[in-house]
């Protein structure tokens, strides 16, 4: 039997108001500028972080918002380990989805010690951070993997991206007031001297708010209304005798 009620068509139109006016929530996206910095442990010794590389205000003279991963071999051949660190305040974030994206800026340190790049891994690791250059944070208890990556294919300009939406769900929960991320050399690496330098780190969310609490009783009680309706209108056209035309 045709659809003689239009049910459908109707049906649809009402679903799609209700969804556009009953403040059901849409997804929200934020994009979080990174605070990114480099810290240096002294040569021969990579346990610990001792000074800086670059920092986030530029105030060494070196330039600013450089994450350089790798080393840099002094006078006496010794090599200092360079890891590079971008924290993103969480500051009025919520729950969802979130991406990494960092560029490769060049093939080198910072430093004409270390203008040449290497072959090897680097691995990415969450940290508690606290929307402040540490030197500390060289060495800070990692949270999290967040992925390795090979050197082989990088070249300047490139984007690289990574889901870090554990990650970041996790400092959330937990109130920490950044997310920080470390670049570092995974231990089987060999650099050499060389280093990678990166920059434009940035923190991609997208979020769903909870729907307001009449929302969702509003939109069902809508598609309940229209099912009586339809019930009603096929009994009055299906008597005996009835047939489409």
């Amino acid at each position: 039997m045709k659809d003689r009620t239009g049910f459908g068509a109707r049906l649809t139109l009402w679903l799609a108001t209700m969804v556009i006016g009953s403040g059901l929530a849409s997804a929200t996206i934020v994009v979080v500028p990174g605070q990114t910095f480099s810290v240096a442990s002294l040569s021969g010794v990579p346990a610990a972080g001792t000074h800086f590389h670059s920092d986030h205000a530029g105030a060494l003279g070196s330039p600013p918002d450089k994450a350089e991963v790798g080393s840099l071999q002094d006078q006496a051949l010794s090599m200092e380990e360079c890891r590079g660190l971008s924290e993103f305040n969480l500051a009025g974030l919520s729950p969802g989805t979130a991406t990494l994206q960092l560029r490769v800026d060049h093939l080198g340190g910072l430093f004409g010690g270390n203008a040449f790049p290497f072959i090897g891994n680097i691995g990415l690791i969450a940290y508690a951070g606290n929307n402040a250059d540490d030197i500390g944070d060289y060495s800070a208890a990692p949270v999290s993997l967040l992925g390795t990556f090979g050197t082989s294919g990088l070249s300047p300009g490139l984007l690289l991206s990574f889901d870090v939406t554990a990650a970041y769900n996790a400092r959330l929960a937990a109130g920490s007031p950044a997310l920080g991320v470390r670049l570092q050399t995974t231990p089987s690496t060999v650099t050499g001297g060389g280093a990678f330098t990166f920059d434009s780190f940035t923190l991609t969310v997208v979020s769903t708010p909870e729907p307001e609490p009449g929302a969702l009783a509003l939109l069902w009680s809508g598609t309940l209304l229209c099912l009586a309706r339809r019930n009603r209108s096929a009994r009055g056209c299906g008597g005996a005798g009835s047939q489409d035309r």
